[in-house]
């Protein structure tokens, strides 16, 4: 079988990575055409019998690089002539549905941020309306698919557990890590989480807070400063070895305003962090077991947060708890389950006829 699978760009994300290890997957069954529209460096490998194009369009105006990059999918499916369309991510998706358009290719979208999570006009059009076009849309969490009574033809299917499971290292730093790129710190909370770490960091100056990931934006860094948290803030950068910065830090938290499975919990859990997070819309409650393998705070109340943090710091017996009953929860989110949802969600696809 033939797929052709389109993806912004395969750098530092959640999606980027489950979206990869799909696409390596896949290949072993099928032949696999990769379209992405981003000059971005990979973070992930793809297997070298992936075909691979990249296309580029430099439009300032934005409606008319929307036209282009339509024009050009549709140039694709037409040119390539696959059994299936997989895309990934909510712009690239209402792009290859309307691509596909009369055209009539089976088209399987990835919604990998929740549904319900945002007002913006071009967002509430593409769900509620460009998705009812697509052949199956997939969902990340039941919470999403509940409350989108709108959209009938959808599946869900949990992003997948990537790393390997440890077995757990006691000997860890007195650190706290959250993990996502600077340019996204809205929608990932880091205003939120540097001003809870401000009100206990005084009281622990042996303890450090570290960003992982992508910093290309100052608001954080200038954040900690006016917090004079200069000497308690650390921006490590991204790293493609995730796992092993993940096995040496005690604490792992996801303070975002909005989610929609959040892959970086996933993997924080399964590397023997004892992990908090805000209990936002979609994705953690449906991850964490309150008090059995991680903590939850009340979503964007900054006090609980906090308080919950110096529970944490605190109490190193209630980590190691946290931390044996998140790898014994992150079982489930095994990728050899993801694949074989996958494997049989295309199978029913292709021969309904």
């Amino acid at each position: 079988m033939k797929i052709l699978f389109f993806i912004n760009h395969l750098a530092d994300g959640g999606a980027e990575r489950t979206a990869s290890a799909l696409l390596n997957h896949l290949c072993e069954q099928h032949k696999i055409v990769l379209v992405t529209f981003c000059d971005k460096k990979d973070s992930y490998r793809v297997d070298q019998f992936i075909t691979r194009k990249r296309i580029s369009i430099d439009r300032k105006n934005i409606f008319i690089r929307t036209i282009k990059r339509i024009a050009k999918i549709r140039e694709e499916i037409k040119f390539e002539h696959p059994d299936l369309i997989i895309s990934f991510l909510t712009h690239t998706n209402s792009y290859a549905i309307l691509a596909n358009s009369f055209i009539n290719k089976k088209i399987i979208v990835s919604e990998q941020t929740s549904i319900q999570n945002s007002n913006l006009k071009w967002r509430l059009f593409t769900t509620h309306i460009i998705y009812r076009l697509a052949t199956i849309v997939v969902l990340t969490t039941n919470d999403d698919y509940n409350n989108t009574k709108w959209i009938k033809n959808k599946k869900v299917i949990y992003n997948p557990l990537t790393l390997k499971i440890t077995q757990g290292n006691k000997n860890r730093e007195n650190a706290i890590v959250t993990i996502g790129s600077q340019h996204n710190w809205h929608i990932k909370g880091f205003d939120l989480l540097i001003e809870a770490w401000a009100k206990i960091a005084p009281l622990y100056p042996n303890w450090k807070l570290q960003f992982i990931g992508a910093n290309n934006d100052y608001y954080i860094s200038n954040l900690a400063k006016s917090y004079r948290l200069e000497k308690q803030v650390d921006f490590l950068g991204w790293t493609d070895e995730i796992n092993k910065i993940l096995q040496t830090k005690s604490i792992y938290v996801l303070s975002s305003r909005r989610e929609g499975f959040p892959c970086s919990l996933i993997e924080a859990m399964s590397q023997g962090c004892a992990c908090l997070a805000f209990n936002c819309k979609t994705g953690p409650n449906e991850i964490i077991t309150d008090g059995k393998s991680g903590l939850l705070a009340l979503n964007g109340e900054i006090d609980d947060l906090a308080n919950k943090l110096e529970k944490l710091i605190n109490d190193e017996q209630l980590r190691h708890r946290l931390s044996a009953g998140a790898i014994e929860e992150v079982k489930q989110f095994d990728k050899n389950v993801f694949f074989t949802k996958w494997d049989n969600l295309i199978e029913d696809i292709v021969e309904d006829k």
